[in-house]
């Protein structure tokens, strides 16, 4: 299977909350790093949760119809977010925040013509960050332009019920979830449980996109703002080709000194062994030369992004 041509990916346990009130845009904007007032029906806002630490807690997809917050946290925390979410909600927010997961049926469309099979289908594909409405194959939809394996993937989001899997399967390959971290990987995309955990902040894992300079104060925002203005993001993720297999969690030397630690790795059918890591600088420079303790010994390799 290559990236060619569409292929279709359901995210495991990928739920979605909703936010009603008139202070919904308010209570959000105090606990994420993005700017949430820029949310229209057709622009979507991704922002970070973080902890008093800035560590990162959840990465949120924000969509608004106007009246309506819808929240898509990363795929297995909808529960936890939910209920820190809840426990944030003060006596004088006028907000209600519901876990409508069981309503929606959401998957991913990936490839280089994903956007060209859109279109044919009588949707225009949005651009990075653009929501639009539409139907495929008489079922209602939105879909989300959002990094992708292969340049923009499209989330699309369906009522629970409708056949939505069912014509996609009847019209392109579906990813394994093998298949799919091999690509993740190849991509540079950081992900739930590996990048993105308490052990890192959104600034160490290529999040800055996501991390507003301008917004009012919000939770973390004192740490965020202090590893910028005083050049203390002294790490960072990093893709690693390596000449053998290595394991997440192995301990990455520069020099013979740890530097860093590998969050994920695959063999790529494309590239071979390859990884991704969040290591300290100045190691994280393309080209140094690197070992990883790995099960099987000492790995070789160096430090490479993109993978090509």
């Amino acid at each position: 299977m290559n990236l060619l041509t569409p292929v279709y990916y359901l995210p495991p346990v990928l739920g979605l909350l909703r936010l009603t009130g008139p202070d919904r845009l308010t209570f959000l904007q105090r606990q994420t790093t993005n700017d949430v007032t820029a949310l229209t029906p057709a622009h979507a806002v991704t922002t970070v949760l973080t902890s008093a630490t800035a560590r990162i807690l959840d990465v949120l997809q924000l969509l608004t119809d106007g009246d309506t917050l819808s929240l898509i946290p990363l795929p297995g925390h909808a529960a936890s977010t939910y209920a820190y979410l809840r426990r944030r909600i003060f006596f004088n927010d006028n907000v209600t925040l519901t876990d409508v997961s069981t309503e929606f049926q959401i998957l991913d469309l990936e490839g280089a013509t994903a956007g060209a099979w859109l279109r044919a289908q009588g949707l225009e594909p949005p651009l990075r960050d653009a929501c639009v409405s539409g139907t495929l194959a008489g079922i209602a939809i939105r879909a989300l332009g959002q990094p992708g394996l292969a340049g923009i993937g499209y989330r699309i989001i369906a009522p629970a019920g409708a056949p939505l899997v069912e014509h996609f399967h009847a019209s392109f390959p579906a990813l394994s979830p093998a298949e799919y971290e091999i690509y993740r990987v190849e991509a540079g995309l950081p992900a739930a449980g590996r990048e993105l955990t308490e052990d890192y902040t959104p600034h160490e894992t290529n999040l800055a996109a996501w991390i507003s300079e301008t917004k009012g104060c919000y939770t973390g925002q004192e740490i965020l703002a202090r590893q910028v203005t005083y050049d203390k993001i002294t790490r960072h993720m990093v893709g690693l080709k390596l000449d053998a297999p290595a394991q997440p969690g192995a301990t990455v030397l520069a020099e013979g000194k740890p530097v860093g630690t590998i969050t994920s790795a695959v063999v790529s059918p494309r590239v071979g062994p390859i990884a991704l890591a969040i290591l300290k600088r100045p190691s994280h420079e393309p080209g140094t030369p690197i070992t990883v303790q790995a099960e099987t010994g000492v790995v070789s390799g160096v430090v490479s992004a993109p993978f090509a």
